[in-house]
């Protein structure tokens, strides 16, 4: 059995935005080189050169309240979504995938003039759907909190956010209840990969390359713990920003990002709803903007196994 202590990752940071990043070759390196990764559903260690910061982790753990909320075994497991509008698209076939793995779902719909939350409705596990009258797309880092207070009253033990076009891997649900039921990491990171046009290739260039990095998607609730997310109105962290001062784990752990799998059509009104949001780049990168409408992007074959 692999010491807990050695399996902490204290140095290490997740990518918290999402696919609408660049992505540098010094981020890729800093990524791969973990105390701790999981390899599909395996557990293998790793050299990792900053061994002191794993005794300024314990002593802070062994000081602080939040060490006894971190239970090995039984721990409960909740997805949050933020839809809007999602009716004809994937959130159906997402919660179904989701119900087979998770314990409980809490959705915050942003306003949709659909039948989104109908769709939301019909899944048992769906424990908590907020409607909201106006929408907050325009506010992101509103809707990030909203939903996050809906599903921190459901009392959880891990929290998973998931958006409405997103499907993990056969090995990454295969894993999940490994990763949380243990004592040693409060956060896990994935490999997100972008489907581009279809669900066969994913795009990979220099604007595209979410997947050379992780991002944390699975985390620890500690109540009483300080979670908050940064004041952007577009491209704001999935999980909560001091989530990633928490001990935590990279994995090769792999997910579809299936919003730019669809038509070009699709992809056209996703780049003029960027454009209408934030024009100047304030949030994201104008030419990953730009490059949306690339004619020929590089498209590689995605493998469901790493």
């Amino acid at each position: 059995m692999i010491d807990p202590k050695k399996r902490r990752t204290p140095g290490s940071r997740p990518v918290m935005h999402d696919s609408l990043q660049t992505s540098s070759s010094s981020e890729s390196q800093s990524s791969s080189s973990q105390v701790h990764r999981i390899v599909n559903s395996r557990i293998e260690e790793e050299p990792h050169p900053s061994a002191t910061r794993d005794v300024e982790v314990d002593a802070y753990e062994q000081n602080s309240p939040v060490r006894r909320v971190r239970r090995s075994k039984n721990n409960k497991l909740t997805a949050m979504l933020q839809v809007r509008n999602e009716q004809g698209r994937y959130l159906e076939e997402v919660l179904q995938d989701l119900s087979v793995f998770v314990d409980e779902i809490v959705i915050v719909d942003d306003a949709s003039t659909d039948g989104t939350p109908d769709i939301c409705r019909a899944f048992p596990k769906v424990v908590r759907l907020d409607v909201l009258e106006k929408p907050l797309f325009a506010e992101e880092w509103r809707l990030r909190n909203t939903l996050w207070q809906a599903a921190v009253s459901t009392d959880p033990d891990w929290l998973l956010s998931v958006d409405a076009d997103e499907l993990y891997s056969a090995e990454a649900k295969k894993a999940m209840r490994k990763l949380i039921d243990q004592d040693y990491a409060d956060w896990f990171a994935f490999r997100f990969y972008d489907m581009w046009g279809c669900r066969t290739h994913y795009r990979e260039d220099e604007l595209w390359a979410m997947h050379k990095r992780h991002t944390a998607s699975l985390v620890r609730y500690m109540p009483g713990y300080p979670y908050f997310y940064p004041q952007q109105n577009h491209h704001v962290p999935r999980l909560p920003a001091s989530c990633t001062v928490l001990p935590g784990v990279c994995t090769e752990l792999k997910v579809q990002h299936l919003g730019w799998a669809g038509s070009l059509e699709d992809r056209v009104r996703k780049y003029l709803r960027y454009k209408r949001i934030d024009p100047h780049g304030e949030w994201g990168n104008p030419a990953q903007y730009e490059s949306i409408l690339d004619p020929e992007p590089r498209l590689l074959p995605w493998k469901e196994e790493s």
